[in-house]
């Protein structure tokens, strides 16, 4: 029999993973805002301004795969600490960049170190969740990508406003390190009563099969219709509403904020439909 992580415990771990998506999301945002300073400081044009945004999610669709496998390997834990330290530190590094191009090779590594977070993230929920309460606990962690949103945006532009870009990547990313050490510690597993018993050896899996399912690759090709829509909305907004509207800095991060507000209810709203009223018609609310 298994046995998962007590209600103390499972809070602990929702509550931890919740605080590193944010500074996920934040990190990730922020760049949206503090690339028009950016632009200016570095005389970029409109292809490097794209370029520079976008490097992130090439290393980070590459290292997402790999962080999957390395986290069945070394360990949730492991991967969720070695994540957020690491892209944190490139967080860091992002505040002293001298250069376009030194820019553009820190934000690849960037999206290299944030890759393993999400699949090691599912895999600890997956461990101390009974399978009727990881639709709530996904959603809820899910969610932390909102709040995220909305300080990438909001507060990410008064930072930028108060202490500068380089002042606001050097602040989110010691945020960032000091929550590794305390997600490391945290996340160690607290004796008998805290971990699962007789757990079965994992099986195997070869990656050439996952492809031949027919469902992977509509869950593919959702996810990337969807983040066109969504990513091009955050990416290019700020820039939008700035240059060719007026509005100020701050406004623009504030109105950015709208959307991330209704996701973040909807998201924990549809984590209990899927656990309450919902279960094994996951594709009724997807379709919604």
């Amino acid at each position: 029999m298994q046995l998962y992580a007590s209600k103390k415990r499972k809070i602990m771990i929702s509550g931890l993973l919740f605080v590193g998506m944010i500074l996920s999301f934040f990190d990730r945002v922020a760049i949206n805002v503090g690339i028009i300073p950016i632009a200016d400081e570095f005389h970029l044009n409109t292809s490097q301004t794209g370029i520079l945004i976008s490097i992130f999610f090439v290393s980070y669709s590459l290292m997402q795969p790999l962080g999957g496998w390395m986290t069945d390997k070394y360990g949730a834990r492991v991967m969720v600490t070695v994540s957020l330290f690491s892209w944190s530190l490139f967080t860091v590094m992002t505040g002293f960049a001298w250069s376009f191009m030194s820019l553009l090779f820190i934000r690849f590594l960037f999206g290299l170190g944030e890759g393993p977070f999400y699949p090691a993230s599912m895999s600890t929920i997956r461990d101390n969740f009974p399978e009727e309460e990881r639709g709530r606990a996904n959603s809820f962690f899910l969610s932390a990508q909102n709040i995220g949103g909305i300080l990438g945006t909001a507060l990410a532009a008064s930072m930028v406003v108060a202490f500068g870009w380089r002042g606001m990547f050097t602040i989110a990313g010691i945020l960032g390190i000091l929550a590794s050490f305390g997600i490391w510690f945290i996340l160690k597993p607290q004796g008998n009563q805290e971990v699962k018993k007789d757990k079965p050896k994992q099986k195997k899996v070869a990656l050439k099969l996952l492809f031949k399912i027919e469902n992977i690759w509509k869950l593919i090709t959702f996810k990337f219709i969807s983040n066109i829509i969504n990513y091009g909305l955050i990416t290019w907004m700020p820039i939008y509403l700035f240059r060719e509207k007026g509005v100020s800095l701050i406004a623009a991060g504030g109105l950015l904020a709208i959307p991330y507000i209704f996701g973040f209810l909807m998201y924990n709203v549809s984590g209990w439909l899927l656990d309450k009223h919902i279960a094994n018609r996951e594709k009724y609310l997807s379709a919604a």
